[in-house]
């Protein structure tokens, strides 16, 4: 965790003792400050402090009915700015703490998107009210302490156009093999040999950035943790308002999914120009909503 909370500007941050010590500053003086009663004896506190435009860190505490404070967890948090509707959004507590994490299909992606939940006391507060609702939105956001700039990949209108048609037919057939449609089944597993093929005999005379354009693939054993290629869509630099450490924060589309993240300046290889491509691994996180 602390390399996350060194990537939004706290690169002195070195020991557990700085961080308990950012974590108490954080309780004693919150820019939001938030509580569900979990049970008849305990509470969570949420504690908010945003250190700079879209960044900030989050500590929960556990608060019994005799006044013990328990410190739970803490995470950094990044804002992201891109609503991504999703009707079937499921969610898990993370075990033995109060973190949640959102798990939810993507065709676009073909994969089960795994990510961790920054607003968990907004949405303990959904499904537990009295008129209970419907967790549908994700903005995504993440944080990554490692990345790449790798230029683009040269295309025309007519390309992107096919290339946009593909993704919408793929994620026809996901939809409709979910539903048990055998026929899609099999256009998927040609589809996908199709595409083994091509790769593998162009990868004989090309580089293979110039074959793939973006994926979006699990990374480690952790499953919010991800592998990223996509295309920069804006970046912009913000600071840390206490620190005065800047960092980069991008706006970024992998794979049809639009995500915004944040990376410390030092721990970026190249310019992230509009257009250009990011190559990098990203920690997924996500505020939900009730929409």
């Amino acid at each position: 965790m602390e390399d996350y909370i060194k990537t939004i500007g706290f690169k002195n941050i070195n020991s557990r003792k700085d961080v308990h010590q950012l974590i108490k500053s954080i309780i004693h003086s919150p820019d939001r400050k938030k509580y569900f009663q979990l049970n008849t004896n305990e509470a969570i506190y949420c504690y908010e402090k945003d250190f700079g435009n879209k960044i900030g860190m989050t500590v929960l505490e556990i608060v019994d009915n005799n006044g013990t404070h328990i410190l739970d967890s803490y995470f950094p948090y990044v804002y992201g700015m891109n609503c991504l509707y999703n009707d079937n959004i499921e969610v898990e507590r993370i075990t033995g703490k109060e973190n949640y994490a959102g798990i939810c299909d993507e065709n676009n992606l073909g994969i089960p998107l795994i990510f961790h939940i920054n607003n968990p006391i907004d949405y303990l507060n959904i499904v537990y009210h009295p008129m209970k609702g419907k967790i549908n939105c994700i903005n995504l956001s993440g944080i990554s302490t490692k990345g790449i700039i790798i230029l683009p990949i040269k295309e025309n209108e007519q390309e992107r156009i096919k290339e946009r048609q593909g993704n919408e037919w793929r994620s026809q057939m996901i939809e409709a093999a979910r539903a048990g449609s055998q026929e899609a089944i099999e256009r998927l597993t040609l589809d996908d040999m199709d595409t083994y093929n091509m790769v593998t005999s162009r990868s004989r005379k090309e580089d293979i950035f110039t074959i793939v354009t973006s994926y979006f693939m699990p990374y480690s054993v952790e499953c919010d943790k991800y592998s990223v290629l996509g295309t920069i869509t804006d970046s912009r630099i913000i600071s840390n308002k206490v620190t005065g450490e800047s960092m980069y924060y991008i706006s970024m589309e992998c794979n049809s999914i639009e995500i915004d993240f944040v990376i410390s300046r030092e721990n970026l290889l190249g310019e992230p120009a509009v257009g250009r491509r990011f190559k990098g691994n990203i920690w997924l996180q996500g505020e939900v909503e009730s929409i």
